[in-house]
Parts: C-alpha cells; sequence; structure tokens
C-alpha cells in the first residue's frame, strides 16, 4: 500500500482529483442552498455523506491499478445482473419505476453501477482480444455487453437512466477500426431501432407524464402551468440570475416553491439564478477542464482497454452534462437525469465517481509495462 500511494503521489492524475473535488464540494453547497428553508433541508446532511462516500468510492477505482478492476469484471458485471433483476421484483417503486432498493432510509439505484460494471466488462472483453482489432463482430459483442443491462434498466421502465448506457456504445464505436460506410449503416441502424422503441414504447410502457413531456417539448408554450411548468419556472430561473446571480441562499424559484425539483434535475436552474451568468460559464468551465483531461489522457493510455474505460468516462459525463443542461433550458426533453456531482442523490454520485476514478487510473498507470 506504500509503494501504491508513493506511486501515485509520482505519477498520480492531481488536476483530475482537483477538479473532482471542487465539483463535488460545489454539489454539496448547492444542494444545501437549494434545499434551505424548505422540507428537503435535511437532505443537505445526507448529501454530504453521500460526498464522503464518492470519494472513497473514487479513491478505490484510483488507487487499484484497473488491470485488477479488469480481471474481476466479468464478475462484477454478472453480480449487477442479478441484482438488476432482483430490483424489479424487490425493489421499491418511484414515480412509477421498480428501480430502487430501499434500506430504511437510505435508497440505492443499482443501474448506476451497472454503468460503470458494464464499461469494465467492456474492457475485459478487449483485454481478451488478441488481434486487438474492434470489427463488426467485436463490436457487436460490445454493444450487446453494454445493451443487456441497459436494457434490464428500460423494463424497469426507466427511460432515462437507461439511455445513459448509449454513449458507452458510441465509445466502443470510437475505437473499431470499421470504415465510415459501415459505421453509417449502423448508425443507421441504431436510428431505425431508436425509432421502433420509441414507437413501441409510447402505446406500452410510457407513462402519461412521460408523454406530456415529449409533447410539451414540441409545443413549449403549450401548457406551462400543466406538464411545461418546470421547464418554463427553470427558465424563468435561469433568466433571472443575470450577470452574478442573487446570491447564494437568495434564489426566490426555488425559495418560494416555483421551481420542482430544485435539489436534482433542475439545480443548474438554482446554479444559474444564485450565481448569475458568471456562475454558469464558471461550472461549464470545470467540467470541460475535466473532459478535456479525459482526452488528453485518451491519448496516453498505455493499452486498447484503458482507453475504453477512459472514453466511456467521457462519454457518459457529457451525456448527463448535455441532456440535464439542455432540459433545463429547454432544448432537449424532460428525463430525469442529473447534473454530474451536482444534483441531489447518492447513486449517480458513486457512480460516476467510480468512472472518473478509474479515467485517473489509467493516466496514473501510463508509465507501467
Amino acid at each position: 500500500m506504500k509503494n501504491t500511494l508513493k506511486a501515485y503521489i509520482a505519477y498520480g492524475d492531481h488536476l483530475t482529483t482537483l477538479l473532482f473535488l471542487v465539483l463535488l464540494a460545489g454539489g454539496a453547497v448547492m444542494v444545501r442552498s437549494a434545499t434551505f428553508g424548505t422540507k428537503f433541508a435535511p437532505l443537505a446532511e445526507r448529501q454530504t455523506t453521500w460526498c464522503v462516500v464518492a470519494i472513497a468510492a473514487y479513491v478505490l477505482a484510483t488507487l487499484v491499478p484497473y488491470e485488477v478492476w479488469i480481471e474481476y469484471s466479468y464478475i462484477l458485471y454478472g453480480l449487477c445482473i442479478v441484482v438488476l433483476l432482483g430490483v424489479m421484483i424487490f425493489g421499491h417503486s418511484v414515480a412509477g419505476s421498480r428501480s430502487w432498493f430501499v434500506l430504511g432510509p437510505v435508497g440505492f439505484q443499482p443501474s448506476e453501477l451497472a454503468k460503470v460494471a458494464a464499461a469494465l466488462a467492456g474492457a475485459g472483453y478487449i483485454k481478451d482480444l488478441s488481434h486487438k482489432v474492434i470489427g463488426i463482430k467485436e463490436f457487436s459483442i460490445l454493444t450487446g455487453i453494454i445493451a443487456l443491462p441497459m436494457l434490464l434498466t428500460l423494463l424497469q421502465p426507466d427511460f432515462g437512466t437507461a439511455t445513459t448506457f448509449l454513449p458507452m456504445i458510441l465509445a466502443a464505436f470510437y475505437l473499431s477500426r470499421m470504415g465510415l460506410s459501415q459505421i453509417l449503416k449502423w448508425a443507421a441502424l441504431a436510428a431505425a431501432l431508436g425509432g421502433v422503441v420509441f414507437v413501441l414504447g409510447w402505446f406500452t410502457f410510457f407513462k402519461p407524464y412521460q408523454k406530456e413531456r415529449v409533447l410539451t417539448f414540441l409545443n413549449p408554450a403549450s401548457d406551462t402551468r400543466g406538464a411545461g411548468y418546470q421547464v418554463h419556472q427553470a427558465r424563468i430561473a435561469v433568466g433571472s440570475g443575470e450577470l452574478t446571480g442573487k446570491g447564494l441562499y437568495s434564489g426566490t424559484q426555488n425559495r418560494l416553491n416555483f421551481l420542482p425539483a430544485p435539489h436534482t434535475d433542475f439545480i443548474f436552474g438554482v446554479i444559474c439564478e444564485e450565481t448569475g451568468f458568471l456562475g454558469a460559464v464558471a461550472l461549464l468551465a470545470i467540467f470541460f477542464a475535466l473532459l478535456g483531461r479525459f482526452l488528453s489522457t485518451l491519448l496516453v493510455a498505455r493499452d486498447m482497454e484503458g482507453r475504453f474505460l477512459v472514453l466511456c468516462a467521457f462519454s457518459v459525463i457529457l451525456y448527463h452534462l448535455f441532456i440535464n443542461v439542455g432540459m433545463v433550458i429547454g432544448l432537449v426533453p424532460t428525463t430525469g437525469i442529473p447534473l454530474p456531482f451536482l444534483s441531489y442523490g447518492g447513486s449517480s454520485l458513486v457512480g460516476l465517481s467510480l468512472f472518473v476514478g478509474l479515467a485517473a487510473n489509467v493516466r496514473a498507470h501510463r508509465f507501467v509495462r
């Protein structure tokens, strides 16, 4: 352990660690501000506890060599599949989705860890390839590894979380040696399948509120007091912050209960209202610095499985960021996907912390042979 710590001090990804801690601290502050003086105030202390757990997860993912994680990846993947099956039977239903295990005051969403397990299993499959070339066959198997937990998440049904597995398939695309024509064919097939799933979902498992979100996205002004209320109020919060914001604990949209879910899905609206345009730009700059660090790590990673893990971390966090911010400002339909490290919740926080830790792990071992 002593040698591991020395190696981390010498070669560790300290910039990623710093950016991660800044985002984590910012999330704890904003959740406290968003819940201050409301019935959700006790959640601020719980989020602080989850931050400690997230730091522990990050340290574990960083210090244990990623080769060891990959070695046991199939076991972790199998356990996650079993848990995903179990949650559909014994899980707790939230907003119509049986996707949570609840033990006393603590709830946990297994699908968030399943994303990390799927990325590790995909890396394990790549490591076992003798020729280290991802063609159509290899890409199909990688897609199947990722698609299985995604399908189980979709059956809960949790459409929003299920879509967060898709960026990892794009990561496999990036590493593949397929030609442009093949990639376009696969993309067209994926788009067609996505359309079929959407149509089937519309007439089968989509909930009424999910349909309303889509219709409201297509016509935002149609129901600003009903299905479009959340996005309408979020836009007001974003605009009312102006340049420098109203100050922490001073946002009127969440303080007067105009903005629903201010500490979860719509916390970016609170950030914009309380810290203004400058605060929102600073936050996005930190995110882009972290994502840029991932791309830098991608160039120095010593093997393909390491590059795949970094790409998964990059694509999943970028997807969360784009969808959540786009949702708040009305560019995409409301899906319930949290803002990474900022939204309240332990499951997503721990899962994303593991992703960042694994990416830092790949960079720390770039010189190991």
